[in-house]
């Protein structure tokens, strides 16, 4: 494998213009955008899988029957259904960050994509709980991969902006699924959800390798062709390639392996990994768990389904000004104002449910708000109660007279985790560590993301009981808050920095 270039640094055909005009860098970030854009579509795939659960669980609610009209087969598995995708999605994670390494990132998302629209087809036409575990192993590799691609092709200083497109097609996908599934059954869900990964993969086609990979494997000429239509003709290609190798020359004589556990590799996991525990910890993922219980909690008269579909709204919203914003104000800026809105939320939060949970009648006494924010543990369903028996509960007394007050709160916390919360952790355990070694650390922060949204929601009864539902938001605030600080000490800002 060539590990430098035979030529000298700069010979007279790589000379590169002297400057890019604002017209022609406009017309190449927007080309780049759309490439991106096209990866993001993998991004979509995984927002489907992830409200997928909550759209069955609600379907099989009122009609318990397969496509060909037969019983349903979940059985007694059907309440752990987001369970098996966060549970998939972790070998998922592991094999695709392998194969990212040997066939390249652009031939992963490609399995990735294929994964999931045969994963679709299965939950579709031949439901089981297999299928959906099969989805949540291509989630996994998405999850990796297509972070990966997305801060490989960017250019450094719109690269925040790259990153959190990547969010907004969580969101996008999120919210396609909670729509088509308004008032259809999960199989036709399925089945629609199947043509994102199609087009995903159609996409893949056209669109290059990894330019960072290329150079790594000693395909300089191949790099050569996607760094010229990523970066323009104006760049030096050869320092450009260079580059990218000076920013991984620790690979010679190490094992990749190896390479994880340097000092500063280890510290950076460390990092990461913590950041992941506080942002899913501060509630986020709860609260969208339950997020249209918490609508008829806070006396709403809408329909459970139109309110997933208000909250994904609200959340593609907050993610797309933090896109507008993400190169603006930095990684830390993000997180700063996302965790400190939803401090202020959650705060606000805890604060009304305090002053309305009691035993006496006069407020949500602990059963009441227990039945009404349910289970989290048992199903990621935003509906797991029967319409009937939440309408009857609503309809009782327990509603204040100021129950704006608590979907204010949640419609901001919502935002705030939306403007950058949830995404900086997955854009900085991609641009923390150097190429030859990005895909497998990638792997064990997804690792531990997947441990944190696993804890979390398993924790949340317990936390419940022994905190009560006001000391529980109580705590998701405290996290938030010591979230601010963790930012200003140990989060180092990555945003226009070059990544090998």
């Amino acid at each position: 494998m060539a590990e430098s270039p035979t030529e000298p640094l700069n010979p007279p055909a790589e000379v590169p213009a002297k400057t890019e005009s604002p017209a022609q860098r406009r017309a190449r970030l927007l080309r780049q955008g759309g490439k991106v854009f096209l990866a993001s579509l993998g991004c979509w795939v995984m927002g489907s899988m992830f409200t997928f659960p909550s759209v069955v669980a609600t379907d099989l609610l009122h009609s318990n029957t397969t496509i060909y009209g037969t019983p349903i087969s979940f059985g007694n598995s059907l309440d752990m259904l987001g369970s098996l995708v966060q549970l998939g999605s972790l070998p998922g994670a592991w094999a695709v960050a392998g194969l990212a390494v040997v066939l390249g990132r652009r031939y992963s998302m490609m399995i990735s994509g294929s994964v999931a629209f045969l994963a679709w087809l299965g939950v579709g036409l031949s439901p089981s709980s297999v299928g959906v575990a099969v989805s949540g192993m291509a989630m996994g590799g998405l999850t990796v991969v297509v972070n990966i691609y997305a801060i490989e092709l960017a250019d450094p200083d719109v690269r925040g902006m790259m990153g959190m497109m990547l969010n907004l097609g969580i969101m996008a996908g999120q919210l396609v699924t909670v729509s088509v599934g308004y008032d259809t059954r999960y199989f036709v869900v399925a089945l629609v959800d199947a043509l994102i990964p199609a087009i995903f993969f159609l996409a893949l086609i056209w669109l290059p390798e990894s330019p960072s990979f290329l150079v790594l494997k000693g395909r300089d000429e191949e790099a050569r062709k996607v760094i010229r239509q990523l970066r323009g003709e104006h760049i030096n290609v050869n320092e450009e390639i260079q580059n990218y190798r000076a920013m991984n020359e620790g690979r010679e004589g190490r094992s990749m392996w190896r390479g994880l556990v340097q000092p500063r590799v280890l510290k950076n996991l460390g990092i990461v990994s913590m950041l992941f525990v506080i942002v899913f910890f501060s509630g986020f993922f709860i609260v969208n768990a339950n997020a249209s219980r918490m609508f008829k909690a806070a006396g709403s008269t809408i329909d459970a389904n139109l309110a997933a579909i208000i909250i994904n709204i609200v959340q593609l919203i907050g993610g797309f000004i933090g896109f507008l914003f993400a190169d603006k104000l930095g990684r830390k800026g993000l997180l700063y104002t996302g965790l400190s809105l939803m401090f202020i939320s959650l705060t606000g939060l805890a604060t009304y449910v305090g002053l309305t949970e009691s035993d006496s009648g006069d407020g949500f006494s602990e059963k009441q708000t227990d039945d009404l924010l349910g289970n989290a543990t048992a199903t990621l369903s935003t509906s797991a109660f029967p319409n009937e028996q939440t309408d009857d509960l609503i309809d009782s007394s327990v509603v204040p007279k100021h129950g704006w007050i608590p979907l204010a709160c949640l419609i901001v916390c919502q935002f705030g985790a939306a403007f950058g919360v949830n995404a900086i952790p997955f854009i900085l355990s991609t641009e923390y560590f150097p190429t030859w070694i990005r895909a497998q650390a990638s792997g064990i922060c997804f690792s531990v993301y997947t441990a944190a949204s696993f804890s979390a929601l398993q924790l949340y009864t317990p936390m419940r009981e022994g905190l009560t539902q006001a000391g529980l938001y109580g705590f998701y605030a405290c996290v938030s808050a010591v979230g601010i600080p963790f930012t200003y000490f140990f989060i180092t800002e990555t945003s226009g920095q070059q990544v090998g």
